[in-house]
C-alpha cells in the first residue's frame, strides 16, 4: 500500500528542510570556533589597547591565521599559519614594517620538513586584512616581491578580525 501525498504538501516539507541544510553547511561550531570581532577598530588602536590582534580566513577546508603580537616604531611581529586542503600546511613567524596601512614582512616558516623565508604583504582595513600578491624573485635564499610598488590586493585571501584565543 502506498500513500500518495499531494505535491504541495511535499514542497511544504522539502523547502524548509533544504533551507535548514544549506544554512548549516560550512558553519563551524563548538569549542575553538572563531568569533568575529564586532567593533570596527583600526590596527593601531587595537594594538595599543590589547597588545595583540588576530585575523582569520576560514573557507570550508582552508584556513589562514594572522596573529599580530606587537608593534614597535613601525615594526610588527607575529605568527602566520596557512592550512590549505590537500596541501602541506606551513606555519611560522613574521617580522616586518608598516608602510601606511600595508605590512611588508619576511615570513620564516616550516613546510615539508624545510625552513623557508618569503616576503608577505597585507593591507589592513579596519576589521579586514587583504593579502597582497605579485611577481616574486629569489634574492639571497629569500623569495621577495620583484617590486612592492606593484602589489595587487584583492581577488585573493581576505582575513576577518577574530578574537585572539578567547581573549582580545
Amino acid at each position: 500500500m502506498t500513500i500518495a501525498m499531494p505535491l504541495t504538501d511535499i514542497k511544504s516539507y522539502i523547502i524548509p528542510l533544504v533551507a535548514l541544510i544549506l544554512g548549516a553547511c560550512g558553519q563551524r561550531s563548538g569549542e575553538g570556533s572563531d568569533r568575529l570581532y564586532e567593533e570596527e577598530v583600526g590596527l593601531s588602536d587595537s594594538l595599543s589597547t590589547h597588545g595583540e590582534v588576530c585575523y582569520a580566513y576560514l573557507n570550508e577546508k582552508d584556513t589562514v591565521r594572522l596573529h599580530v603580537k606587537n608593534k614597535r616604531k613601525g615594526r610588527m611581529t607575529g605568527t602566520l599559519i596557512y592550512r590549505f586542503f590537500e596541501k602541506d600546511a606551513n606555519s611560522g613567524a613574521f617580522d616586518g614594517e608598516m608602510k601606511g596601512d600595508t605590512l611588508l614582512a619576511e615570513y620564516t616558516f616550516a613546510s615539508e620538513g624545510r625552513i623557508s623565508t618569503r616576503e608577505v604583504a597585507f593591507l589592513f582595513k579596519d576589521n579586514l586584512v587583504v593579502e597582497g600578491h605579485g611577481p616574486m624573485e629569489e634574492e639571497g635564499g629569500v623569495l621577495r616581491f620583484a617590486t612592492s610598488k606593484h602589489l595587487e590586493f584583492g581577488g585573493g585571501i581576505e582575513l576577518l578580525r577574530v578574537k585572539c584565543d578567547g581573549s582580545d
